[in-house]
């Protein structure tokens, strides 16, 4: 073999290309492989990102959050690329009458606080007068820009090939992860084949639809936002405008369909009065589940390869995010939330849930709407995000973390939330118990270990590690509870964990003590510790046995 690299990721759509900037982004070797089919969703996608969807005008989940990462991402790649791809633009839902949509009106100012913002005039130049909601934010990811210039720029650092692999045939996967044909070894690969995914995940996707996209040239047409209205019309720079698109569930090839076609056409005209003229029909297989849930996961018997797949109809908007936290399970700092899983799709029997769901739960049969939490170490921001959740309005959250790069990831993850009930602070969390009182505390969360995405030689360290475990041990509230994630696999985790299991056991009077390793248990994998406070009474019996064992 003449190369190898930490990941050969299989498929350069909108997964394979955001999973691939965030691991090189981490310092990580890469490899794109890719056929360059010209008919994936990725490439006939139009990438429209709207709060709002679907006839109901349903806000989509956790829009702000992926707002929030979509920008960010994709305004770095355009720097690091020199092209630009990503237009933040505000889009028009169109609907008959305002008065008579009032229920729609009405579940904007619910999701949004805010009064609908209303907009009137036309689609063409003399054009009849229409009505409709103006939708912010919004915007708009040119996908094929956004995947050439990944293409090239992966190119340039020779790690992207154009090769059409048949993984049962050309791939070993037996441990390390080898391509006879193309001379390369990998620590993993990470499958995003879209809808031609067909192995080794046999059911991801599973529930594709075929979508057909038009391009038409509409005489006199002036709008430059995007225009929804059981279709969407889009603007492009040559004066054309995308219109679309169709969902399919029964045909699934790849192909533009008459029907297709018509039935773009017969919404078109309900819209425009003008003539048009189309010039052009593509089709794709968007690569959809069942639950409309992406999967994120590991392979269940084959532990160096991995599936990035399912983005669905909302893959512009979605896949920053979900690349970050496939990120994260993949360096072993954060579990998948089990709706996205691989595992959610197979028998609960055979699969042990993440220690940091174990951590989660523990945490949240002890607290309750007003009480006080920690998180120790907030890294990327989503234990902080779901302490203060949990604890709500009325409720008190303190984060802390040495690194700005933290502390600035948890501020936008809190923001997209709208969460406003946690101090944020930028210190050791050894310093704890200098800003609240002893007893006043009833969950503390640590995640030790380095920050996903960042230098992964700072870590955390034995010696504020203990002091912040010993000062949370004394901030507990009775029936408080103390989750100590640590992690074994990177320089100094082994040393780390055995200081805070000898150390831990020093407590065993005051704390019931879990110890949780993970499954199949090996000696460089997590290990999740949960102490729950005992209360006094308990305490005091456990010093009366201990003296009289003496």
């Amino acid at each position: 073999m003449n190369e190898h690299v930490k990941n050969v990721i299989i498929g350069q759509g909108l997964a394979g290309s955001t999973i691939a900037w965030r691991l090189h982004w981490s310092g990580q070797s890469v490899l794109l492989i890719d056929r360059n089919e010209p008919n994936t969703a990725s490439r006939v996608a139009a990438g429209l990102i709207t709060p709002f969807t679907g006839k109901r005008f349903t806000r989509s989940a956790e829009f702000d959050e992926y707002w929030t990462l979509a920008k960010k991402f994709y305004r770095l790649v355009e720097q690091q690329t020199g092209k630009s791809f990503f237009v933040e633009s505000a889009m028009i839902r169109l609907v008959e009458d305002i008065e008579a949509d009032r229920e729609l009106v009405d579940r904007y100012r619910e999701e949004t606080g805010v009064e609908v913002p209303q907009w009137t005039g036309s689609l063409e130049t003399g054009g009849r007068k229409q009505r409709g909601i103006t939708m912010v934010p919004a915007g708009r990811l040119e996908v094929n820009g956004f995947l050439e210039a990944t293409r090239e720029y992966f190119a340039d650092k020779n790690s992207y090939l154009n090769e059409d692999l048949d993984i049962a045939r050309d791939v070993d996967i037996e441990g390390q992860i080898k391509i006879e044909r193309l001379k390369v070894t990998a620590d993993r690969m990470i499958l995003c084949q879209g809808a031609e995914q067909k192995t080794l995940f046999p059911d991801v996707p599973n529930n594709t639809s075929r979508g057909d996209i038009l391009n038409v040239r509409i005489r006199d047409y002036e709008r430059e936002e995007v225009v929804h209205r059981s279709i969407w019309i889009a603007a492009e720079a040559d004066g054309s405008q995308t219109v679309g698109s169709t969902y399919d569930w029964k045909n699934k090839k790849a192909e533009p369909s008459e029907s297709g076609k018509q039935e773009i056409l017969q919404k078109l005209v309900r819209l425009i009065d003008g003539p048009f003229s189309v010039e052009g029909h593509k089709a794709a297989v968007r690569p959809t589940m069942k639950d409309y849930e992406p999967v994120l996961g590991r392979h269940p018997k084959h532990k160096s390869v991995y599936v990035f797949n399912g983005l669905g109809s909302k893959g512009s908007l979605k896949a920053p995010g979900l690349a970050m936290e496939l990120e994260a399970f993949l360096e072993d700092q954060a579990a998948v939330p089990k709706i996205r899983s691989y595992e959610r799709l197979m028998s609960t029997k055979e699969n042990r849930r993440p220690l940091t769901m174990l951590a989660k739960e523990a945490v949240a049969d002890a607290l309750a709407a007003g009480d006080t939490a920690i998180d120790a170490t907030v890294g990327n921001g989503f234990d902080t995000c779901f302490l203060a959740k949990t604890v709500g309005k009325d409720g008190k959250v303190i984060g802390y973390d040495v690194q700005l790069q933290a502390i600035e990831a948890t501020k936008e993850r809190l923001k997209a939330n709208g969460l406003n009930n946690v101090s944020l602070l930028k210190q050791s969390h050894a310093d704890m118990r200098l800003v609240t009182s002893v007893g006043s505390v009833k969950a503390i969360m640590f995640n030790l270990g380095y920050l996903p995405g960042s230098d992964h030689q700072q870590t955390t360290t034995v010696e504020s590690t203990v002091l912040a475990i010993s000062a949370a041990v004394d901030l507990l509230a009775e029936n408080g509870v103390l989750t100590v994630l640590a992690y074994r696999g990177h320089e100094g985790g082994p040393e780390e964990y055995a200081a805070v299991e000898s150390l831990l056991k020093q407590y065993q009077q005051q704390l019931d003590l879990k110890v949780i390793e993970s499954s199949p248990s090996k000696s460089t994998a997590p290990v999740l510790f949960v102490g729950r406070r005992r209360e006094k009474e308990q305490q005091d019996r456990s010093d009366q046995g201990t003296n009289h064992s003496n």
